[in-house]
Protein backbone atom coordinates (compact mmCIF):
# COMPACT_ATOMS: atom_id res chain seq x y z
CA UNK A 1 0.00 0.00 0.00
CA UNK A 2 0.95 3.10 -0.57
CA UNK A 3 2.65 5.64 2.13
CA UNK A 4 0.88 8.69 3.08
CA UNK A 5 4.20 10.54 1.68
CA UNK A 6 3.32 8.91 -1.39
CA UNK A 7 -0.32 9.09 -1.25
CA UNK A 8 -1.71 12.80 -3.39
CA UNK A 9 -5.04 11.76 -1.92
CA UNK A 10 -3.62 12.43 1.18
CA UNK A 11 -2.15 14.95 0.53
CA UNK A 12 -4.81 16.69 -1.06
CA UNK A 13 -7.07 15.82 1.91
CA UNK A 14 -5.00 17.69 4.22
CA UNK A 15 -5.13 21.01 1.85
CA UNK A 16 -8.90 20.63 1.58
CA UNK A 17 -9.69 20.33 4.98
CA UNK A 18 -7.15 23.06 6.23
CA UNK A 19 -9.38 25.60 3.48
CA UNK A 20 -11.59 27.71 5.49
CA UNK A 21 -14.99 26.14 7.17
CA UNK A 22 -13.91 22.74 5.26
CA UNK A 23 -13.17 20.52 8.54
CA UNK A 24 -16.55 22.28 10.52
CA UNK A 25 -18.55 21.63 7.35
CA UNK A 26 -17.14 17.82 7.08
CA UNK A 27 -17.51 17.03 10.70
CA UNK A 28 -21.35 18.07 10.79
CA UNK A 29 -22.41 16.36 7.48
CA UNK A 30 -20.17 13.16 9.51
CA UNK A 31 -22.20 13.69 12.59
CA UNK A 32 -25.94 14.14 10.89
CA UNK A 33 -25.77 12.02 7.75
CA UNK A 34 -22.90 9.56 9.27
CA UNK A 35 -20.99 9.76 6.33
CA UNK A 36 -17.15 9.14 6.23
CA UNK A 37 -15.22 11.90 5.48
CA UNK A 38 -12.59 9.98 4.17
CA UNK A 39 -15.17 9.33 1.32
CA UNK A 40 -16.12 12.50 0.92
CA UNK A 41 -12.82 13.67 0.54
CA UNK A 42 -12.49 11.18 -2.03
CA UNK A 43 -15.34 12.08 -3.80
CA UNK A 44 -14.45 15.68 -3.92
CA UNK A 45 -10.31 14.69 -5.03
CA UNK A 46 -11.91 12.62 -7.99
CA UNK A 47 -14.12 15.74 -9.08
CA UNK A 48 -11.52 18.14 -8.60
CA UNK A 49 -9.30 15.51 -11.18
CA UNK A 50 -12.64 15.89 -13.49
CA UNK A 51 -13.47 12.35 -12.53
CA UNK A 52 -16.90 10.84 -12.33
CA UNK A 53 -17.48 8.08 -9.93
CA UNK A 54 -20.33 5.45 -10.54
CA UNK A 55 -22.91 3.97 -7.92
CA UNK A 56 -20.51 0.53 -8.47
CA UNK A 57 -17.23 2.59 -7.93
CA UNK A 58 -18.49 4.41 -4.61
CA UNK A 59 -20.29 1.07 -3.74
CA UNK A 60 -16.77 -1.08 -3.45
CA UNK A 61 -14.93 2.04 -1.85
CA UNK A 62 -17.49 1.62 0.75
CA UNK A 63 -17.18 -1.87 1.16
CA UNK A 64 -13.59 -1.75 1.12
CA UNK A 65 -13.15 0.65 3.73
CA UNK A 66 -16.22 -0.73 6.27
CA UNK A 67 -13.79 -2.91 8.31
CA UNK A 68 -11.25 -0.25 9.27
CA UNK A 69 -14.02 2.13 9.71
CA UNK A 70 -16.35 0.18 12.09
CA UNK A 71 -13.43 -1.73 13.57
CA UNK A 72 -10.89 1.37 14.00
CA UNK A 73 -11.99 4.43 13.14
CA UNK A 74 -14.93 5.07 14.99
CA UNK A 75 -14.40 3.73 18.06
CA UNK A 76 -11.05 5.46 18.21
CA UNK A 77 -13.69 8.67 17.68
CA UNK A 78 -15.54 7.62 19.82
CA UNK A 79 -13.03 7.08 22.85
CA UNK A 80 -11.36 10.54 22.32
CA UNK A 81 -14.84 12.47 22.09
CA UNK A 82 -15.75 10.67 25.33
CA UNK A 83 -12.20 11.65 27.14
CA UNK A 84 -12.72 15.15 25.61
CA UNK A 85 -15.39 16.07 28.49
CA UNK A 86 -14.25 13.83 31.11
CA UNK A 87 -10.35 15.48 31.11
CA UNK A 88 -10.96 17.92 33.84
CA UNK A 89 -12.17 15.06 36.16
CA UNK A 90 -9.32 12.93 35.46
CA UNK A 91 -6.60 15.09 35.05
CA UNK A 92 -3.75 15.09 32.63
CA UNK A 93 -2.98 11.52 32.04
CA UNK A 94 -6.53 11.26 30.49
CA UNK A 95 -5.15 14.63 28.04
CA UNK A 96 -2.37 12.74 27.03
CA UNK A 97 -4.53 9.75 26.25
CA UNK A 98 -6.45 11.36 23.91
CA UNK A 99 -3.60 12.96 22.32
CA UNK A 100 -2.37 9.55 22.04
CA UNK A 101 -5.72 8.53 20.60
CA UNK A 102 -6.13 11.41 18.07
CA UNK A 103 -3.26 10.14 16.43
CA UNK A 104 -3.97 7.17 16.31
CA UNK A 105 -7.12 7.95 14.43
CA UNK A 106 -4.97 9.91 11.89
CA UNK A 107 -3.05 7.12 11.55
CA UNK A 108 -5.74 4.55 11.02
CA UNK A 109 -7.70 7.50 8.11
CA UNK A 110 -4.00 7.92 6.79
CA UNK A 111 -4.33 3.82 6.05
CA UNK A 112 -8.30 4.44 5.05
CA UNK A 113 -6.92 6.73 2.67
CA UNK A 114 -4.23 4.75 1.32
CA UNK A 115 -6.29 1.77 0.68
CA UNK A 116 -8.84 4.18 -1.31
CA UNK A 117 -5.88 5.57 -3.44
CA UNK A 118 -4.40 2.27 -3.76
CA UNK A 119 -7.76 0.40 -5.45
CA UNK A 120 -9.22 3.38 -7.33
CA UNK A 121 -6.84 4.92 -9.42
CA UNK A 122 -7.69 8.65 -10.36
CA UNK A 123 -5.59 10.11 -13.18
CA UNK A 124 -5.24 13.88 -13.18
CA UNK A 125 -7.77 15.64 -14.96
CA UNK A 126 -9.35 18.90 -15.48
CA UNK A 127 -10.96 20.03 -12.36
CA UNK A 128 -14.88 19.97 -12.33
CA UNK A 129 -17.57 21.44 -9.94
CA UNK A 130 -20.13 19.05 -11.43
CA UNK A 131 -17.77 16.17 -11.19
CA UNK A 132 -17.53 16.94 -7.45
CA UNK A 133 -21.02 17.61 -7.11
CA UNK A 134 -22.17 14.45 -9.18
CA UNK A 135 -19.80 12.30 -7.23
CA UNK A 136 -21.35 13.69 -3.24
CA UNK A 137 -24.66 12.56 -4.63
CA UNK A 138 -23.81 9.24 -6.04
CA UNK A 139 -22.30 9.02 -2.62
CA UNK A 140 -25.60 10.45 -0.61
CA UNK A 141 -27.56 7.91 -2.90
CA UNK A 142 -25.07 4.86 -1.95
CA UNK A 143 -25.86 5.30 1.68
CA UNK A 144 -29.50 6.44 1.15
CA UNK A 145 -29.65 10.26 2.73
CA UNK A 146 -31.33 12.71 1.88
CA UNK A 147 -29.49 15.85 2.59
CA UNK A 148 -31.55 18.81 4.53
CA UNK A 149 -30.38 22.29 4.41
CA UNK A 150 -27.62 22.36 6.82
CA UNK A 151 -26.27 19.48 5.22
CA UNK A 152 -26.35 21.04 1.83
CA UNK A 153 -25.01 24.09 3.39
CA UNK A 154 -21.76 22.15 4.84
CA UNK A 155 -21.77 20.24 1.21
CA UNK A 156 -21.46 23.49 -0.60
CA UNK A 157 -18.73 24.82 1.90
CA UNK A 158 -17.39 21.14 1.08
CA UNK A 159 -17.33 21.92 -2.51
CA UNK A 160 -16.35 25.35 -2.55
CA UNK A 161 -13.14 24.25 -0.57
CA UNK A 162 -12.49 21.87 -3.72
CA UNK A 163 -13.32 24.42 -6.26
CA UNK A 164 -12.67 27.97 -5.08
CA UNK A 165 -13.97 29.26 -8.23
CA UNK A 166 -17.29 28.18 -7.94
CA UNK A 167 -19.33 31.25 -5.87
CA UNK A 168 -21.13 30.12 -2.92
CA UNK A 169 -24.52 30.52 -4.50
CA UNK A 170 -23.50 28.76 -7.31
CA UNK A 171 -22.16 25.71 -5.39
CA UNK A 172 -25.76 25.52 -3.30
CA UNK A 173 -27.34 25.78 -6.75
CA UNK A 174 -25.32 22.86 -8.33
CA UNK A 175 -26.01 20.68 -4.93
CA UNK A 176 -29.52 21.45 -4.93
CA UNK A 177 -29.35 20.08 -8.03
CA UNK A 178 -27.72 17.07 -7.57
CA UNK A 179 -28.27 16.01 -4.05
CA UNK A 180 -30.87 17.95 -2.96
Amino acid sequence: MAEADDNPFWTYSLALYGREGVAVACLGIQDRLDLDVNLLLFCCWAGSRGRALSEPEVAALIAETRGLREQVVRPLRAARRWLKGQVPALGPAAGRLRADIKASELAAEKIQQGLMFQTHAVPEGAPSAAAVAGNLRVYMAALGRAPGVPDISDLAAVLRGACPEINPLDAVRLLDREVG
